[in-house]
């Protein structure tokens, strides 16, 4: 949850003489600004900060504490009740500790860039027109709520992000900031300008995160400069949380999981009522299904708008009481609360409980055996892997695992480790970029958090992970610009389960490392839809017609959206068991026909289906 540690702007100032001309360089504009806050060498020789104040976002409220040490040491601890968010740097590494008190030090390589430029910001070396990291541009005047404002924006040869500020022409109060990055934008109101030791600031903040809407509002309440901190103040803590513990007391178990339609599930117990969940390593929270949280008596709290993989997703939170994974004992943690079951049950008859992410499997290193259908979860203190395989360096982002990959010898770069994906897909950003876009493809409907995403498929030559080459993968294609995670552009693309099933993994939190070895399935060729006909339970749980790809063998026979399948070669279909059954009928050889059996606007028809290869 980005939001909960995105905050900027914490200083500005106000000046009280107008400005007699329209200026033309970026810098005098700058100058003007550090001179009305009272000094460029005042605010330079400060050394430390420290202020206390309240923030609200999304129907939640608490406190928020800051400490600064120039120009390279800070700690802010934001305390929201149901969720707190500590973040700290002690000049050598970031770290960051979640709601669920999880320590995360930070290494994925973007956040190493950005912590990189805003260290020389701190430094002032934007001030210089001859630095080599900052450009700094004046690109006019523009108003701000009716007040004309010099537009100025500093970007750099770092990344790809940048700022613009907005001076008052007159007083030269920064009355607004634009704070972008390569998948959001932080838009920053100032107000409310009380001097601290000769110096302006705002104490009042209004914030409006885009593309995903989020209005936040910081009010500052205690403002000190020139105090003593405590160096240690800065260090991430000493000892990590421990909210587990294995049934019969070792530093290991084995659980079995079943894998369907390309997912992974285990049984949850909470309050003696057991449910399958999703084991993901894409989800930065663990996760429970809004109407099983109801059913709990779970109370929720916020309404907050997080990012899913395409689409933005309401989420709220709540405390997960205890609970037993088999062989494993949970104490309670701050879940989010979002719509999930649904999906799965219209998608693949499924009911779920929620679903197992960070918060979960952070607590150790687990081993993924996806041919024998069995996690291994290790404690990390006592873990020492014995084995041959590849071992991966891969920073966490977000709370999710990044490594390298090439598509094809050509299309290389950081992907994420997604568990909780059924198939491996490119970024928008990168798609567009690198032409794929017009690839040929199959258009379908894709879903995750946020609901249905419109997807094309196609299918290249080869992927290469970890070493390893597995031939002829398909990987879907955004056909719009998506808001959430695949609208990254610091992100190649997101590997799913349809590239994993060909390994044992072993994912290492602790060290920020993936291990891969080839499983007993390795370049197995597994059952592939040749129908191009996708199918979900529609009202009254019958089984409809979601899409009939054009060009494929289910466009061909005549298949129509909201065709309610009725009988497959005269069997009705309650006699099969289930949507996924029918789903595994479009799997077999190619040339295998059927007769389906359909009800169009309340009219039976039968249509003859022949399995094809889509590819």
């Amino acid at each position: 949850m980005r939001w909960l540690i995105a905050l900027i702007g914490i200083v500005s100032v106000a000046a009280q003489a107008a400005a007699a001309d329209r200026l033309s360089d970026p810098y005098d504009v700058l100058n003007e600004h550090y001179d009305a806050v009272g000094g460029f060498e005042k605010l330079r020789a400060e050394k430390t900060v420290h202020f206390e104040g309240t923030f609200e976002v999304a129907g939640l409220s608490g406190t928020i504490e800051y400490w600064g040490v120039s120009p390279d040491k800070s700690r802010m601890e934001l305390d929201l009740a149901i969720i707190r968010q500590i973040e700290g740097d002690n000049g050598e590494i970031s770290w960051t500790v979640d709601q669920n008190d999880k320590l995360q030090i930070v290494r994925d390589e973007a956040a190493l860039k950005r912590r990189e430029v805003e260290l020389l910001k701190r430094a002032y070396e934007h001030r210089d027109p001859g630095s080599a990291t900052f450009d700094v541009t004046l690109e006019g005047v523009e108003p701000v709520d009716g007040i004309e404002c010099y537009v100025v924006r500093t970007s750099n040869a770092i990344n790809d992000d940048y700022v613009i500020e907005y001076f008052n022409v007159e007083s030269f109060v920064m009355e607004k900031s634009v704070s972008a990055t390569s998948d959001q934008e932080m838009h920053t109101r100032y107000s409310d300008y009380r001097e601290v030791e000769g110096i302006l600031r705002s104490f009042h903040q209004e914030m409006e995160m885009l593309p995903i809407p989020q209005s936040q509002t910081l009010h500052i309440t205690e403002y000190d400069v020139g105090i003593e901190i405590d160096p240690a103040l800065f260090d991430p803590p000493e000892q990590d949380v421990r909210d587990f513990a294995f049934v019969d007391g070792g530093t290991g178990v084995d659980v079995p999981f079943q894998f369907i339609e390309r997912h992974l599930f285990v049984p949850v117990t909470i309050d003696c009522r057991e449910s399958l969940w999703v084991v993901d390593t894409g989800a930065s929270m663990t996760c429970i299904d809004k109407g099983y949280a109801e059913d709990l008596g779970l109370e929720a709290h916020g309404d907050v708008k997080g990012a899913g993989a395409n689409n933005a997703v309401d989420v709220s939170f709540a405390t997960l009481p205890p609970f037993t994974v088999p062989g494993i004992r949970f104490e309670e943690q701050t879940a989010a609360v979002l719509e999930i079951s649904e999906l799965f049950r219209r998608t693949g008859g499924l009911e779920i409980g929620g679903i197992l992410g960070y918060d979960f499997l952070s607590r150790f290193v687990t081993r993924v055996d996806y041919a024998n259908e069995m996690f291994s979860f290790y404690d990390p203190a006592t873990f020492e892997y014995e084995g041959d395989g590849v071992t991966l360096d891969a920073p966490l982002r977000g709370g999710t695992f990044t490594v390298p990959v090439v598509v094809d010898g050509e299309h290389g770069g950081t992907w994420s480790v997604d568990l909780g994906a059924g198939g491996t897909a490119f970024h928008y950003p990168y798609a567009r970029e690198h032409g794929l876009l017009d690839r040929d493809a199959l258009d379908a409907v894709g879903f995750g958090a946020g609901g249905r995403v419109d997807r094309r498929y196609s299918q290249f030559d080869e992927i290469e992970f970890a070493g390893f080459t597995i031939d002829d993968p398909r990987i879907s294609l955004p056909i719009d610009e998506p808001v959430g995670a695949f609208g990254s552009s610091e992100i190649t693309g997101n590997l799913g389960n349809t590239l994993f099933r060909h390994f044992v993994l072993t994912l290492d939190y602790e060290r920020q490392q993936v291990i891969v070895e080839k499983g007993d399935n390795f370049g197995h060729d597994f059952p592939v839809d040749r129908t191009g006909l996708q199918l979900w339970l529609g009202e009254g749980d019958v089984i409809e017609v979601l899409a009939a790809s054009p060009g494929t063998p289910a466009d061909e026979a005549g298949f129509e959206v909201g065709d309610v399948i009725g009988t497959v070669n005269g069997i009705a279909v309650e006699r099969f068991d289930g949507i996924r059954a029918l789903r595994e009928l479009g799997r077999e050889e190619p040339g295998t026909s059927y007769r389906i059996g359909i009800v169009r606007d309340g009219a039976e028809k039968e249509i003859t289906l022949t399995l094809d290869e889509l590819f």
